[in-house]
């Protein structure tokens, strides 16, 4: 965990009077998955060991050991495998360590950590892979394509509490598309709510959220309202 700690870093973004935090990888899903690897590897495969792999845009776990029942967990429903354990005593000292959940929702754990996450897509989603002889773990880094959201968002890397200025990228074109549909629909209603973008673009709330954070940095909505009754509008002029 120390190592990952070391090797990546944190966007966040000003929101109110605080911040919002942005890790390239959920804490969470990084310890289920180191975890995962300790307590259900084949230590009997002599002369292999449990790695992480770090790449700028994934990171790899990788475990000696398929699925105990001999299954490719890429053809399982991720949120519904049963626990079997390799090794019962190791797991019953993680256990009692706070470590694993005696339910063996490591799995679920992981995509749920990513989901929670303020860039979350489905294309990041984590992905698992096993063999008759292995396994492993891959982990999207969130912020990778962060730039790409647009040149105005309000995000910054932070390394050792340093911000690290990266270079503008241009925003992808269909999240212009969806830029300019939202400020088409302000034009016409005047105003709106996070809920009514969601069922304009057809996205899920957190997209919606992004997109109108863009459209605030750049000036060109304003938000009417407390959190429930959040709305916005155009600026005008």
């Amino acid at each position: 965990m120390s190592f990952v700690s070391r090797n990546t870093k944190k966007a966040w973004r000003k929101i109110g009077n605080g911040r919002i935090e942005m890790p390239d990888y959920p804490d969470t899903a990084v310890l289920e998955g180191v975890v995962n690897a300790l307590i259900h590897r084949d230590y009997l495969e002599l002369g292999s060991e449990i790695h992480i792999d770090m790449f700028d845009d994934r990171m790899e776990i990788y475990s000696p050991g398929g699925m105990l029942d001999g299954r490719k967990v890429q053809d399982l429903d991720l949120r519904n495998v049963s626990s079997r354990r390799r090794n019962p005593i190791i797991a019953d000292i993680f256990n009692r360590l706070k470590y694993m959940d005696c339910r063996g929702s490591g799995f679920r754990k992981i995509l749920d950590s990513y989901e929670f996450q303020e860039h979350y897509t489905e294309e990041m989603k984590p992905e698992f892979r096993s063999s008759n002889s292995e396994f492993w773990l891959i982990l999207r880094n969130l912020n990778y394509n962060l730039n790409n959201i647009g040149n105005d968002l309000s995000a910054q890397i932070a390394d050792n509490k340093m911000p690290i200025k990266n270079a503008d990228k241009k925003v992808p074109i269909k999240t212009g598309q969806q830029l300019e549909k939202i400020l088409q629909y302000l034009s016409e209603q005047e105003e709106c709510s996070c809920r009514d973008i969601c069922v304009l673009l057809d996205v899920k709330e957190r997209k919606a959220r992004q997109l109108l954070q863009i459209l605030q940095e750049q000036d060109k909505i304003e938000i009417i309202g407390a959190n429930r009754t959040r709305r916005y509008r155009l600026i005008k002029g």
